[in-house]
């Protein structure tokens, strides 16, 4: 089968990514990769086992029980972390294959405390409270209580972690520092009552790139691993790479007109006689319909805009002073010539977030995924 579409992810940035990330936090800081929503949409499994190469790597970080039992059923060994659990009954999967839970209430500690008597365990865990982000996480007021409790069922669950969440890490430094000192006090009440707890962790990667102060001794990047800062101001600080490019093919030329109309509702009108290529990639394959003509893609190293509606398998473009013919590579993210579109070019256009262009494009069948070092 030919695939027009091919997303190919480059695992050696991925790890000069990592590489740069650690030498930021340094030696003495351990780091919980963001591997979740299949891996920013990069592929969970290529990008958990290249990661795992690392020492430092404390745990795999994933938001679903369903994710981690994915990694393990692939053969990776390395420690898991599910940062949304969002029931007790996953207890007894996790236990059984080694994933670690974090706990962001008071309803799933009891029930770990209840699953691990009942099965004669120590159950691992990680603790999580919410210092300002008000989405997951229990409330700092209750920490003793909680302490108390952690305490008093020590034979039956271990506390291996202290976490919690920044709201707005990349762009408000005053509010995030408020967090880290909530955070810092909670993990000082802790081993104040006798926890010797082994990693402490808040900073994501808006936080550790600019504040030092927030690396405690482990971090958990996210969008930083996949070649992309949450924030125009912080690509000053840090020189990282993409590491997805996605392409497509020309599959048909043809004129259009000046006056004339393209593409459902005919919401662009020529300017002047022009020739129109017609790609195939659209809104199924995770293209935005609302970059209907506000996108560019690049042909034979030539911005080319795109022009009427986004349709569900294809899009078009104008690729009159592109010298192109059918079956030309197409790039979407990626660079022809000296030429470059990112993710946060296509977010910017389309008025979101690059995290959300990443988990989206290139994800239907459509799409080969190739992996490349």
């Amino acid at each position: 089968m030919n695939f027009n579409i091919t997303a190919t992810i480059h695992l050696g940035r991925l790890r000069y990514n990592f590489e740069k990330i650690s030498d930021i936090v340094g030696s003495n800081v351990s780091i919980i990769p963001v591997i979740k929503a299949d891996g920013y949409g990069h592929g969970i499994f290529e990008v958990a086992n290249t990661l795992c190469e690392y020492s430092n790597v404390a745990y795999l970080g994933v938001a679903h029980t369903e994710e981690a039992v994915l990694l393990r059923q692939k053969g990776i060994d390395e420690n898991i972390l599910v940062m949304s659990c969002m029931h007790g009954t996953d207890f007894e999967v996790m236990h059984s294959l080694n994933i670690t839970p974090v706990i962001h209430s008071f309803k799933l500690l009891t029930d770990a405390i209840g699953f691990a008597k009942d099965k004669g365990v120590r159950f691992p865990l990680h603790l999580k409270f919410d210092t300002g982000m008000s989405r997951l996480g229990m409330n700092i007021e209750y920490a003793e209580e909680v302490a108390k409790l952690c305490s008093k069922e020590k034979d039956s669950i271990a506390l291996e972690g202290l976490m919690s969440h920044f709201s707005d890490s990349e762009s408000d430094s005053e509010w995030t520092l408020v967090q880290n000192d909530r955070f810092k006090s909670l993990i000082e009440f802790f081993e104040s009552a006798g926890f010797d707890v082994k990693y402490k962790h808040i900073a994501n990667t808006g936080a550790f790139v600019q504040h030092k102060e927030t690396h405690f001794n482990c971090v958990r990047p996210g969008l930083g691993l996949y070649g992309y800062l949450p924030s125009a101001d912080l690509k000053k600080t840090v020189d990282l790479k993409p590491i997805l490019d996605v392409k497509s093919q020309l599959i048909s030329i043809h004129e259009l007109k000046k006056g004339e109309g393209i593409s459902y509702g005919r919401t662009f009108r020529a300017e002047r006689d022009m020739v129109v290529g017609v790609v195939a990639f659209g809104y199924a394959d995770g293209l935005f319909r609302n970059l209907s003509n506000k996108m560019e893609c690049l042909i034979n190293g030539v911005r080319c805009r795109g022009i009427g509606s986004v349709c569900m398998d294809m899009f078009m473009c104008d690729i009159t002073d592109a010298d192109a013919s059918a079956e030309d590579e197409v790039v979407i993210l990626g660079s022809s010539g000296k030429e470059t579109i990112t993710a946060d070019e296509l977010a910017e256009k389309s008025g979101t977030i690059s995290y959300e262009i990443l988990t989206n494009i290139a994800k239907s069948i459509r799409a080969q995924k190739v992996y490349t070092d």
